[in-house]
C-alpha cells in the first residue's frame, strides 16, 4: 500500500497466522497519509429487522415509506441467508484503503492489463480503494469461469454471499417487493475518488470517478406484489417463475474519467440528486484542444462492461451455483468498451 499506515501486525509462530495491533511505539514510528484495513470476520443478518426509510413523497405529498429486510452479508454457500458464517474480505497483503492523494499519483487498471493516469494533476483527491486486482497471478474472478479473469487478489475464502429485501409501499392498499441474492460476491479493483472542483459558474461542487467491480457466480433478482410474495404454502416453481437468474456474471461499471470528465453531483433547486457525465470534449476551446481531449478519453479512460454468461428467466435451480432449468434462457449476454460521452441522472418526486 503506497503511502498507508497498516494498523495490524503479522505475527507468525510455527503454522499458526495471528494480528495483534501495534503498541503505540510502533505506531509512533509509522509515517504515511492514508489508511489499510481489512474486514475481518463479517456477519450479517438482518433476518429479524427492518429499517424502514421515509420522508420519500409523492406528486401530492404522501410519504412513501421502503422497508429493508432480510439483510445479510456472509461466506459463500449460506443459502441464500439461511446458513450464515463469517467472512474476512481483504487482506493485509491486499486491503481496503483510505487516503488522500495527489491526482498524479493514482492510476487505474484498464481492460488490457495498463495502468493509466485518469484524474487531473494538482489537486488532492479522497480515495477509497477495495482489495486490487493484480496484472499478473492472483485467482479467479469468478469460480470455475475463466471468462471474468484470474487477476482477482481474493481467494476463495474471502468470498460473500449478500442479500436483501426491498418493500415500496406504493399505495395505502399495495406493496411491491424486490429480493436480490447475490452467491460469492467479489468487487476486486472497485474504487471511489473525491475531489473539489470550482465549477463553470465559479460556485464549488463535488466531483469524482467511481470504478465499480461486481463478479458474481450467481445473481438471482424476484420481484411481486407483497401479498403474493408471502403467501404461505407458495411453491419454489411459484417463486422460480417470477425470478431473473443470472450465472457467472459480471459489472466493470466506470463512472467518469476526471481528467476531462469527472462525475458531478449536486442539488437541483427544487431538491433533487443529481449525477451527471459531461461530454469529455465540453472544456475546450479550439478545436485542437477538443481533438487532444477526445484522443485522451478514448485511448485511456476505462470502459464499462456486463457479461452474462447465462440470463434465464424463471426456472429453479437444481443447486446454488448450477444453471436454471425450465423457463426462458436467454444464453449469453454481453455488452463491452461501453463509453459515457453524455449521461444524467436525476431523481425525481414520485406521482
Amino acid at each position: 500500500m503506497r503511502n498507508g499506515v497498516l494498523l495490524m501486525a503479522l505475527l507468525h509462530a510455527g503454522t499458526t497466522l495471528a494480528m495483534e495491533p501495534l503498541s503505540d511505539a510502533e505506531m509512533s514510528d509509522v509515517q504515511g497519509a492514508g489508511l489499510g484495513f481489512v474486514l475481518d470476520q463479517v456477519l450479517l443478518d438482518g433476518s429479524g429487522a427492518q429499517i424502514v426509510i421515509n420522508d420519500i413523497t409523492d406528486g401530492q405529498g404522501r410519504n412513501v415509506p421502503i422497508s429493508l429486510k432480510n439483510l445479510y452479508l456472509g461466506a459463500a454457500g449460506s443459502d441464500k441467508g439461511s446458513n450464515l458464517n463469517p467472512v474476512t474480505i481483504g487482506s493485509l497483503d491486499h486491503p481496503f484503503e483510505l487516503e488522500l492523494a495527489k491526482g498524479e499519483e493514482l492510476r487505474s487498471l484498464r481492460d488490457d492489463g495498463q495502468w493509466v493516469q485518469t484524474t487531473p494533476n494538482d489537486i488532492t483527491v479522497l480515495s477509497l480503494k477495495f482489495p486490487e486486482r493484480l496484472v499478473s497471478g492472483g485467482n479467479p474472478c469468478i469460480a470455475s469461469y475463466a471468462g471474468a479473469g484470474s487477476n482477482c487478489s481474493t481467494g476463495p475464502s474471502g468470498r460473500a454471499d449478500l442479500g436483501m429485501r426491498f418493500d415500496f409501499q406504493v399505495s395505502a392498499g399495495r406493496t411491491e417487493m424486490l429480493a436480490l441474492d447475490i452467491h460469492q460476491l467479489v468487487m476486486d479493483g472497485s474504487y471511489l475518488r473525491l475531489w473539489g472542483d470550482p465549477g463553470q459558474n465559479g460556485n464549488g461542487e463535488l466531483v469524482g470517478e467511481a470504478r465499480i467491480n461486481i463478479f458474481a457466480k450467481t445473481l438471482e433478482v424476484m420481484s411481486c406484489a407483497q401479498a403474493n410474495c408471502d403467501t404461505a404454502g407458495e411453491t419454489a416453481a411459484q417463486r422460480g417463475a417470477r425470478t431473473l437468474y443470472i450465472t457467472n456474471g459480471y459489472a466493470n461499471i466506470a463512472l467518469g474519467y476526471g481528467k476531462s470528465q469527472p462525475l458531478r453531483l449536486r442539488a437541483s433547486a427544487d431538491g433533487q440528486f443529481v449525477l451527471e457525465l459531461q461530454n469529455p470534449t465540453a472544456t475546450g476551446t479550439t478545436a485542437a484542444q477538443r481533438q487532444a481531449l477526445a484522443s485522451d478519453f478514448y485511448a485511456n479512460a476505462p470502459r464499462t462492461n456486463l457479461v452474462f454468461e447465462n440470463l434465464t428467466m424463471g426456472g429453479t435451480r437444481s443447486s446454488p451455483t448450477a444453471v436454471p432449468t425450465g423457463g426462458y434462457n436467454f444464453g449469453r449476454n454481453e455488452i463491452s468498451g461501453l463509453s459515457f460521452n453524455y449521461l444524467k441522472v436525476s431523481s425525481y418526486d414520485l406521482h
